[in-house]
């Protein structure tokens, strides 16, 4: 497994590092993809709560929270990807 540089890295760093990463070709194609899961996770999150604000029914309920785990994952996972590409972005630059 590869070692996360960066986590590594100091706050400078790590925005120095998401400047160049996003300037790569595939970094602007990463950053769209991403920004979209990030924005589709937080839509979905803010529409469960309406759902639980306004719950009529069992049913209402079960939906709601199944669409919260499912937006949970997807902004984490947007993170999480975005943190990883970085990172090995970083350590083939280093080789």
């Amino acid at each position: 497994m590869l070692k996360s540089k960066y986590a590594t890295l100091s706050k400078e760093e790590k925005i120095k590092a998401k400047e160049e990463f996003y300037q790569t070709e595939f970094g602007k194609n990463l950053k769209i993809r991403l920004d979209r899961l990030f924005l589709i996770g937080i839509a979905g999150f803010l529409f469960s709560i309406v759902m639980f604000a306004t719950n009529t029914n069992i049913w209402e309920i079960i939906l709601g929270v199944m669409l919260l785990i499912a937006s949970i994952i997807f902004v984490i996972g947007s993170i999480k990807i975005r943190r990883d590409k970085i990172s090995i972005y970083l350590n083939k630059k280093k080789k």
